[in-house]
């Protein structure tokens, strides 16, 4: 994988260097505070009521989230510098983690052309997507629907997509029905029903004011039709999925603060881990996040809380899909958020045409992973108070195909993947994030710009763990122990360069290397006929990143598969 797995715990320890020098883009007097657990945010604003012989005003605004004890303070900067607070605040032993606050912006170009019947980013034909569009340089959804539409696992799991972004029309007949409600809360009533820390949050959760109500807006109800549009209703535009829960959390309304965002992430992290803690009785089965938002030309190491939150919502379970900058840079030498934080759950998309050419967007061969379609894309859409549907470009629109993508995933996976990733979500999620960068059409457009050189497949991406299902059911014909016909083991595993099989068997067979989606990759031939224990060696150094599948086979048996990772 092409980022170091990065957990919380091991940024407390300083991956994340603060560069304070020429950090502009915040909220003056502004600091977001991670305290240590079972500290009482009031230690630290009488500790500092004073620096430097100045009354500093700290003084905490409001908590972010109370179960990772993040919270907003503020200060007065216009007796206090800014970096001398920041300083000290990040000098207190009961503060973990200490940045400013900084502005995020929308990413979104001007509406277009609002007509339905193009969407071409689902099913190109090469005349329904302008001047110069190539058949086929789509997501094939259509050979995806052929297999699942969404909507619930095979255990009977609500699969849920949480959408960060400004506001959404609750109204908009195409998403009404495919809406995520908290049932559990009662509307309107300033009580806590469910007591899981949010006042009536019954249609989601609106981070900047801290109820459920929002308004309504254009962005954030095109990004949710694109999502979970709902489908084959006879009515306007389609979604990724047909029928998945879309969870709206509303970062504010018009611009936005970095101590929302972490707020909105807060929220569906929440949820998914009391759904986790609970069996499913309580919270949301929430399975990824979209974020068309960010900050241009911003590094890393000024929002180590922004970026950490990725790992914590991956620690629960959750893949987030993130937009990068509309401008034609290097993400990899210049900076953005969030599609430079190095986190492993996290998917940073860029934007292709209908001509699968990269549009005026972020770019990075180790942190923009792949493209999607992302201009002129009709979805559902919000204006003057009226609920249609429209074009528009950009990167925020690429984005929300990857986030649907994971969301039809897990509606195809069969019972032992569900139960696997209950057991296992952080590590099930990079699995279904592998499934999905491996699965990839190749683009010119986008060699050495991006992870993966290619676009989002949402149909490989659907046969990939459709395979991965297939691949875990074999093994009926392993003979007895007297007559074996198997792989004992596998090491290294994860590998890089090369392999040990041992197999056990006394007849001659193949030991088979498959990808996700089931096409052999390398397959070499074992003729010793001595009962027991075998060494086969393969060489995978050629081979791309990813889960691969190693079996044993001849035209009489197939053993057991076994999963491989090659990093």
């Amino acid at each position: 994988m092409k980022k170091t797995i990065t957990f919380l715990s091991i940024i407390f320890a300083g991956i994340f260097q603060f560069t304070f020098a020429q950090d502009n883009n915040h909220v003056p007097g502004n600091l977001l505070v991670m305290l240590q657990a079972g500290t009482d945010p009031a230690v630290l604003q009488s500790g500092l009521s004073k620096l430097n012989g100045q009354n500093s005003g700290l003084h905490v605004e409001r908590t972010l989230s109370q179960s990772m004890h993040i919270y907003l303070f503020s200060f007065d900067n216009s007796t206090v510098n800014e970096e001398s607070m920041l300083a000290a605040v990040r000098n207190h032993p009961d503060v973990k983690i200490v940045q400013y606050n900084h502005y995020v912006n929308e990413r979104n170009t001007v509406p277009n052309d609002p007509q339905f019947g193009v969407m071409w980013d689902m099913d190109n034909t090469g005349s329904n997507g302008g001047a110069g569009a190539v058949a086929d340089a789509d997501v094939d959804a259509p050979e995806a629907w052929d297999i699942t539409t969404g909507g619930l696992t095979s255990q009977g799991d609500t699969i849920v997509v949480a959408i960060v972004d400004g506001g959404f029309s609750l109204t908009h007949p195409d998403l009404i029905p495919n809406y995520w409600k908290n049932y559990d809360e009662i509307p309107n009533n300033s009580i806590d029903d469910d007591g899981n820390g949010y006042i009536d949050d019954f249609d989601g959760w609106n981070a900047s004011a801290g109820n459920d109500n929002w308004t309504p807006q254009s962005h954030g109800t095109h990004v949710a039709g694109t999502v979970g549009a709902r489908g084959n209703n006879g009515v306007g535009v389609t979604g990724v999925n047909w029928n998945v829960k879309i969870m709206p959390i509303s970062y504010g309304s018009g611009g936005s603060f970095e101590a929302n965002v972490v707020a909105a992430y807060s929220f569906a992290r929440d949820q998914r881990r009391e759904y986790n803690v609970s069996n499913g009785a309580k919270g949301a089965f929430v399975v990824a996040t979209n974020s068309s938002f960010g900050v241009d030309l911003a590094m890393p190491s000024a929002y180590p809380l922004w970026c950490a939150m990725y790992d914590s919502l991956g620690a629960v379970g959750i893949l987030s899909a993130g937009a990068t900058a509309n401008a034609n840079y290097n993400v990899d030498v210049q900076g953005d958020i969030p599609t430079a934080c190095p986190s492993n759950w996290l998917i940073a998309v860029t934007n292709t045409k209908s001509n699968d050419t990269r549009a005026t967007a972020g770019y990075g061969a180790t942190t923009i992973d792949l493209g999607a379609p992302g201009t002129n894309i009709t979805s559902t859409y919000y204006s003057s108070g009226t609920n249609n549907y429209s074009s528009i470009s950009g990167t925020s629109m690429a984005t929300p195909h990857v986030a649907g993508t994971i969301g039809l995933l897990y509606s195809v996976a069969c019972p032992q993947f569900i139960a696997n990733y209950k057991a296992d979500p952080a590590g099930i999620a990079l699995m279904v994030k592998d499934s999905i960068l491996g699965a990839t059409d190749p683009v010119a457009a986008l060699a050495g710009m991006t992870v993966t050189g290619g676009r989002l497949n949402l149909f490989k991406a659907v046969k990939s763990i459709q395979n991965y299902c297939i691949a875990a059911g074999i093994g009926e014909n392993t003979a007895n122990a007297e007559n074996a016909f198997e792989i004992s083991n596998v090491y290294p595993n994860p590998a890089k360069q090369n392999l040990t099989v041992v197999i056990n068997t006394s007849e001659s067979a193949d030991v088979i290397l498959s990808n996700v989606l089931g096409q052999e990759v390398k397959r070499v031939h074992n003729e010793n006929s001595v009962h027991g224990k075998q060494l086969v060696k393969m060489d995978i150094s050629t081979l791309s990143k990813g889960v691969y599948f190693v079996s044993l086979g001849n035209k009489a048996k197939s053993s057991a598969v076994v999963k491989l990772i090659i990093y």
